[in-house]
C-alpha cells in the first residue's frame, strides 16, 4: 500500500518538476524568465492538479474501499462520493487553467490550495486523535501542501515578470504550442499510473507513459509550431 502513495507522489508531484526541467534544458526559446516560470506551472497545473485531481476522483468514486482502507477510515461512507466530485472539480479546473491566465488561474489555485491544506489539516487531527499512520492518512500530506504551495510561489513570480505590450502576443503564441506537450505528458502518467496499479508495476508504466505523453505531445507542438509559419 506504501508503493501506491509513493508512486502517486512521484507522479503527480515530483515528475512535473522534473519534466518541466527537461523541458528548459531542451528549449532554448523557453528560457526567458517569464517563459520558465510559465513552464513549470503549465506543468504542475496540467499534472498536479488536472491529472492527479482526476485520478483521486476515480479512486473515489469507484475504488471508495480501497481508498478508506488505505486512509484507515472506515468504508461505505456517501461522503467519500462527495470528495470524488470535490476531486474531479479540481481537476477539470487544472487543465482549463492552462490556457487561461489572471483571474482564472489564481481562482484555480486557490481552489486547490484550501482543498489540499483542509484535507492535511483533517488528517493531522486523526493522526494527532487516533494515531493513524496509515500511508493514505500520513504520505499523501506531502502533496496537499507542496503542490499549493509551488503554486502559490510560481504565481508570485508569474505577477513579477509579466510581458507586456508585443512581447505579450509572443509569449502567447509560444505558450499555445507548450500545451500539446504537456497536455499529452498528463494524459501519459495518468494512463501509466492506472495500468501501472493494474500490472502491479507503478513506476515503469508510470515513466514509460510519461516518456510517450511528452514524445507525443512534442510531435504536435512541432506541427503547431510549422502551421503558425505558414
Amino acid at each position: 500500500m506504501n508503493e501506491i502513495f509513493f508512486s502517486r507522489l512521484l507522479a503527480y508531484s515530483l515528475l512535473p518538476l522534473l519534466l518541466a526541467a527537461g523541458h528548459l534544458a531542451l528549449d532554448r526559446h523557453s528560457r526567458q524568465p517569464a517563459r520558465r516560470i510559465e513552464i513549470f506551472t503549465l506543468y504542475m497545473l496540467a499534472i498536479s492538479v488536472g491529472a492527479n485531481g482526476l485520478s483521486g476522483a476515480f479512486g473515489h468514486l469507484f475504488l471508495s474501499d480501497l481508498v478508506a482502507e488505505a486512509i484507515g477510515w472506515p468504508g461505505g461512507s456517501p461522503f467519500q462520493q462527495e470528495m470524488g466530485f470535490a476531486n474531479l472539480a479540481i481537476g477539470v479546473l487544472g487543465f482549463m487553467a492552462i490556457s487561461r491566465r489572471n483571474g482564472f488561474r489564481t481562482a484555480t489555485i486557490v481552489a486547490t490550495a484550501i482543498l489540499g491544506f483542509g484535507a492535511t489539516l483533517v488528517h493531522i487531527w486523526d493522526i494527532v486523535e487516533a494515531g493513524n499512520l496509515a500511508p493514505g492518512n500520513t504520505i499523501q500530506n506531502v502533496a496537499n501542501l507542496l503542490d499549493p504551495i509551488l503554486l502559490i510561489v510560481l504565481a508570485r513570480l508569474a505577477n513579477q515578470f509579466e510581458p507586456a505590450g508585443l512581447a505579450r502576443q509572443s509569449f502567447l503564441n509560444w505558450q499555445l504550442r507548450q500545451q500539446p506537450i504537456l497536455g499529452m505528458a498528463a494524459a501519459g502518467i495518468g494512463t501509466g499510473f492506472g495500468l501501472g496499479h493494474a500490472l502491479d508495476a507503478l513506476l515503469i508504466w508510470t515513466l514509460a507513459g510519461a516518456l510517450v505523453g511528452v514524445c507525443l505531445g512534442s510531435f504536435m507542438s512541432r506541427r503547431i509550431a510549422g502551421h503558425t509559419a505558414n
